[in-house]
């Protein structure tokens, strides 16, 4: 078995409750023992006693009783009252009979009977002599023979007491013996409890203390200034360690959802990569015909041309080739992106711009454009033409979505980065229907779309656009009240640019 520290705390633990519970049940038997001890010599010794004690009295009463009858010149009465009261001797001594307890005990009341007997025959014969008119005979026999059998009597009934109190302190003498007995088993019993009491403290404190101490004084190094020192930490170790694991698991959190982020945009970016480079040859491959196709059109038109209807069949056949020259321009943009040109430019003027642009057809449907937030933002350093794009994209996706004479709102911000960096916030939010949740999953992949027209790149370029600006396109939200989307631009001042 490996002795692991549950494995001794448990022990530890088991031992001190085992001699606490040991102890204390030895101590209550000692107890109760000593307890049952005293009361049956109190219920079995004070009865032999008392019985002793009466019989030396009866003793003594019935010699006083014929010594009184010969005294009052043999008055009667003295022996009526001497019949009387032998009927009590053998009271008595039937019930010391009774109430005895050794073998010593019974031999003493065997002797004492024996000479009672021939101590009433002696009586009975000195009141005989007496009732003759012998009475000089009646007296020397009172007081030579009566009187020694007296005296034996008296003497057994002593020895009779006597032995009771031997009886009795042999008790004792047993009942300090389980005393000092369990006495010494609970004195055991503590000692050994304080002795595993020790031994736990010191498991705790080297097993669990120490340890506790170690990590926290390691979790405060780890942490440095990242630690939890702007709140009050408690006093007791185990709690200023959960507060730092707090901390670290918080950490931990923030970082798998940046490698998370980090592999999503890396699985995009090899998406992306392989998906440009046919982007890129079939772009190219497509511009150059489009291109003589829009020559000859033009070329044909002249000749031909002159005829309404003809006019709005090359019109249409137009429109078509620039739908066709917007798409590839979106995939040469997709596969070799233009190089960032970066300024000190206002997000206000970009928004500004972009406004201009979506004008026409948010007037077109009646649709209102608000904007909230506020009105003095830092600058920032971007690629005008680019970020202008990524605005009119989004807005444009917002008015595609918002039912006519609805509203698209603009919100901006100031908001802190999860490293702590400063971050203009544009939230644009339509009033749209909202996207289920495996749209909403798949918005920025590339080629993915859910209108009948389009490449599906829009969302994926400006997003491209913003993580070359070290900022974030996000989708925020969406549900039935609408959809937000965010774009984080990190803020700068002249001096970093």
């Amino acid at each position: 078995m490996r002795w692991t520290l549950a494995n001794k705390v448990s022990v530890a633990v088991g031992g001190v409750v085992f001699l606490a519970v040991f102890s204390s049940m030895a101590a209550l038997v000692s107890s109760w023992h000593v307890e049952k001890v005293m009361c049956e010599m109190v219920a079995d010794n004070l009865p032999s006693v008392q019985a002793a004690e009466e019989l030396e009295i009866a003793v003594l009463e019935q010699r006083g009783f014929v010594s009184a009858y010969m005294m009052d010149n043999g008055n009667p009465q003295w022996l009526r009252e001497l019949q009387r009261r032998k009927g009590a001797f053998d009271v008595w001594l039937a019930r010391a009979h009774k109430t005895a307890r050794t073998p010593e005990e019974q031999d003493i009341l065997q002797k004492l009977e024996d000479i009672y007997r021939q101590y009433d025959a002696k009586r009975t014969e000195v009141v005989r002599l007496y009732d003759d008119g012998n009475t000089q005979a009646a007296q020397t026999l009172f007081v030579h023979d009566v009187n020694d059998l007296y005296r034996r009597a008296y003497d057994l009934c002593e020895a009779f007491i006597q032995a009771n109190e031997r009886y009795v302190d042999t008790a004792m003498a047993d009942s300090r013996t389980q005393v000092r007995w369990a006495t010494l088993a609970v004195s055991g019993c503590v000692l050994l409890t304080l002795v595993l009491a020790a031994a736990l403290l010191w498991l705790f404190f080297k097993g669990v203390i120490i340890p506790v101490r170690a990590m926290l004084s390691d979790a405060r190094d780890f942490a440095g200034e990242a630690g939890p020192e702007a709140q009050e930490l408690p006093t007791d170790e185990l709690r200023t360690v959960g507060v730092y694991l707090r901390t670290l698991m918080s950490d931990v959190v923030d970082s798998r959802t940046t490698l998370q982020r980090s592999h999503d945009r890396l699985q995009d970016a090899e998406k992306l990569a392989s998906v440009g480079k046919l982007a890129a040859s079939v772009a190219h491959e497509i511009r150059n015909p489009l291109t003589a196709m829009k020559m000859w059109l033009f070329s044909i038109q002249k000749e031909v041309g002159g005829t309404a209807a003809l006019d709005h069949k090359f019109a249409i056949v137009s429109a078509e080739i620039r739908h066709l020259e917007s798409i590839v321009r979106d995939f040469l943009e997709f596969s070799r992106p233009p190089e960032v040109k970066l300024s000190v430019v206002s997000v206000a003027s970009m928004l500004d711009k972009a406004f201009k642009l979506v004008e026409p057809r948010m007037a077109d449907r009646k649709i209102r454009l608000l904007q909230e937030g506020q009105s003095e933002l830092p600058r920032i350093l971007a690629d005008p033409e680019q970020l202008k794009q990524v605005f009119v994209n989004l807005l444009n996706n917002a008015v595609e979505v918002t039912d006519e004479s609805g509203s698209v709102r603009v919100a901006t911000a100031v908001e802190p980065d999860s490293d702590g960096r400063e971050m203009v916030v544009v939230r644009i939010i339509d009033s749209g229907p909202g996207m289920p949740d495996e749209v909403s999953r798949r918005i920025f992949e590339p080629f993915f779309t859910t209108k009948d027209t389009g490449t599906g790149l829009g969302l994926c370029i400006a997003a491209r656009i913003m993580a070359r600006h070290q900022g974030r396109v996000v989708l925020e939200s969406s549900n039935k009240q609408g959809t937000t989307f965010a774009v984080h631009i990190p803020a700068e001042t002249v001096e970093d640019a």
